[in-house]
């Protein structure tokens, strides 16, 4: 808001307005003629871009989606060329290919009232096709087949329902005549199937014609026929079966049928003409399996119901393919994300994915995607992989609130998640690690002594209180290293009091500057504050933050706010969150217990009662939790009343999931230098190992 103490005065213009007045109008000629002067004098710029190679188009979208733009986003498909007026050279791109209908021509379907070929002939008809022919014995005879049918009449579809016996070459010569009469006929699919399921012992001649007539004879005239009538045919489709190429128990009339019908697509192919045949696994949500076997997660020999949609696209797919015979299905051991081969991508990795998360390894096992940073886009995006890659069907609230222990719970098909603490007494939180011991007891810690150095570096703990999480990089530099920790007598009022705090212990170390100043996490708050105060005195400061910010803790008074309707956060936000520290609750269970307590005082009771079956002791738990709910809403009303004149470097973790920016915020607070660089790893990794 700065821009208004300039005088500045603001007019909004409605352009669609504007257009609907004649040429002559005086309001229009003078939005012109400022436009037109403004371009020349360049105070009307055109929108800023941000440009993607054509390789980049999911991060482009990905980036869009974070909102975190100005402008437009654009790819970049070819360079520009070098004159002003050439013939641009061809260029090849890489696309998804999709199969399309011809609407003036004709698509048959054997078999086509049946719960698969519904759901083909509404397909077909998405695709373009507007002419079907569906037949079935016996015709319509449910109420499902008579609105479906209706309704695509009714959106300007010919269909034809056509009782002609395939099994008879006649009955076949008979139905591509009245099919060429919509149209020539672009498609033959042969869905038609009858089981007469036995083992070989009790298995009839009979039982074989029964099977084998609407499929080897029933392709057998359909091929023949076709061959002569259908001059503009595209596709020669049939449906076989896995038990045709892997085999199945009881089926072997079924599978010696589909297999003649997969050698007439051969001797197709190899005569130059279109056939496929399509070994599907079981099918799920219509047809057979689900009419007399139950529901979609009935194992049928070792592969479960494939859903609709996955079929559809699998079938899309197999149209565009040269070989024969190919094969769908989902194998019962393979379906849970995580449990399959090689190529198997996790329900988390896949989830992690859309949120921009590099490492889901290191995911606090509590948060909600939420606060991981979904928004709608994303959320529209993960219920649809939910769907059509995992079978999970959730509504938007309830994957807002979905979280990764849940997820965890989901991919290993409900089975018990244990949670693993060996080490100290945090719960699957990568942002903040308690030790064995809550509350630290020196402010300021001798936590290196260079005897070749007279530099002195002081490091501001995370909001734990502890600088124990620095000791690697402590030990890494040449230097005498200071160790400032939030003991119980800081003050957690302000940042500016906690700030003065640490300025009388800095300087009961060093008289007067140069300050060099380190902080990690919520540590760069009170770092940046300390440096800002020890300049106001006139000193010289320098800073180095770690993973932090004055905003980066903003980022979780976020997540508190999109939980709850009224976007705000409270006393019970801190304790809770406290809570989930220690052991890996449901958020909303741990939040509505704790407010049933009407002041703050018996919400901190209750949140350390809560936590009392830890082998902790009590007062010193009351102590840290009373301490994180003053530290933490000492960041989330931080706002700096001055900026920095001093130079400022900033790390970043490369697979951090806050989205602040690639500054966390700082450009705006910063007169003097700021230099950024990206770690490899975590919030917590990058101060350890290789990283640190």
């Amino acid at each position: 808001m700065s821009v208004f103490l300039k005088n500045t005065t603001f007019h909004g213009i409605l352009l669609d307005s504007l257009f609907d007045l004649n040429s002559t109008s005086e309001e229009k000629k003078e939005v012109v003629r400022l436009l037109n002067e403004g371009i020349k004098n360049g105070a009307v710029n055109p929108l800023p871009a941000t440009v993607f190679t054509e390789s980049q188009v999911e991060q482009a979208f990905r980036y869009m989606g974070s909102g975190k733009h100005i402008g437009k986003v654009v790819l970049k498909i070819r360079d520009e060329e070098s004159t002003a007026v050439v013939k641009p050279a061809t260029k090849l791109v890489t696309s998804i290919p999709r199969s399309y209908m011809n609407p003036d021509k004709t698509y048959v379907l054997v078999g086509g009232l049946g719960g698969f070929g519904l759901e083909l002939a509404n397909w077909l008809i998405v695709r373009g096709a507007k002419n079907l022919v569906l037949t079935a014995r016996s015709g319509i005879t449910t109420g499902y087949q008579d609105v479906c049918v209706r309704n695509w009449r009714e959106s300007g579809v010919n269909v034809l329902i056509s009782k002609a016996d395939c099994s008879t070459l006649n009955g076949a010569q008979q139905l591509i005549d009245d099919s060429n009469k919509l149209g020539p006929v672009g498609g033959v699919f042969n869905l038609a199937a009858v089981l007469r399921d036995a083992f070989l012992e009790n298995q009839t001649p009979q039982d074989f014609e029964i099977v084998s007539k609407p499929k080897v004879t029933g392709t057998k005239n359909l091929d023949t026929v076709t061959r002569k009538s259908c001059p503009e045919l595209d596709h020669f489709v049939v449906f076989s079966s896995v038990s045709c190429g892997r085999g199945n128990a009881g089926q072997t009339n079924y599978g010696f049928a589909n297999s003649v019908m997969e050698r007439i697509c051969e001797a197709r192919q190899e005569a130059g003409l279109p056939g496929l045949a399509i070994q599907w696994g079981a099918i799920g949500d219509v047809g057979l399996i689900m009419e007399t076997m139950g529901g979609n997660e009935t194992v049928v020999g070792g592969t479960l119901p494939q859903r609709m949609a996955s079929c559809l696209s699998a079938f899309d797919v197999f149209l565009q393919h040269p070989q024969p015979v190919l094969a769908s299905m989902v194998l019962a051991e393979k379906r849970k994300g995580g449990s399959g081969g090689a190529g198997q991508v996790s329900l988390i990795e896949a989830v992690a994915n859309i949120l921009g998360i590099k490492d889901a390894k290191n995911i606090n096992a509590s948060a909600t995607l939420a606060d991981l940073g979904m928004d709608s886009l994303m959320g529209a995006e993960i219920k649809q992989t939910l769907e059509r890659n995992y079978d999970l069907v959730l509504s938007v609230g309830e994957i807002r609130t979905l979280t990764v222990k849940r997820l965890q719970e989901l991919q290993s098909d409900g089975s018990e998640v244990v949670a693993d603490t060996p080490n100290g007494t945090t719960a699957g939180n990568d942002q903040v690690e308690f030790s064995q011991s809550l509350v630290p007891q020196e402010t300021i810690i001798n936590m290196k002594n260079d005897e070749n150095s007279k530099l002195n570096v002081f490091m501001f703990s995370a909001i734990e209180g502890f600088v124990s999480a620095l000791e690697e990089v402590a030990s890494k530099l040449p230097y005498n290293i200071y160790g400032l920790q939030c003991t119980e007598d800081a003050p957690t009022d302000s940042m500016a009091s906690m700030a003065k705090f640490f300025v009388a212990k800095i300087k009961g170390i060093q008289k007067s500057g140069p300050y060099n100043l380190v902080g990690y996490s919520f540590g760069a708050s009170v770092a940046f504050e300390t440096g800002v105060a020890l300049e106001a005195a006139g000193e010289k400061v320098s800073l180095v933050l770690l993973d932090g910010s004055p905003s980066y803790v903003l980022t979780h008074q976020n997540a508190f706010k999109n939980r709850h309707s009224d976007n705000k956060v409270d006393d019970r936000d801190a304790f809770a969150y406290f809570v989930l520290l220690f052991k890996e609750l449901d958020y909303q269970v741990v939040f509505d217990q704790i407010a049933t307590k009407k002041t703050k005082e018996e919400q901190l009771e209750e949140a350390v009662n809560i936590l009392s079956d830890l082998p902790l002791n009590k007062d010193e738990l009351k102590t840290a939790a009373k301490l994180f709910h003053g530290k933490l809403f000492v960041s989330f009303y931080y706002k700096p009343e001055q900026k920095f004149n001093g130079s400022v470097t900033l790390v970043t973790a490369k697979d951090n999931f806050v989205s602040l920016g690639p500054d966390y915020g700082l450009k705006p607070l910063c007169k003097g230098s700021l230099n950024i660089h990206s770690v490899s790893g975590d919030h917590s990794q990058i101060v350890k190992g290789e990283s640190a």
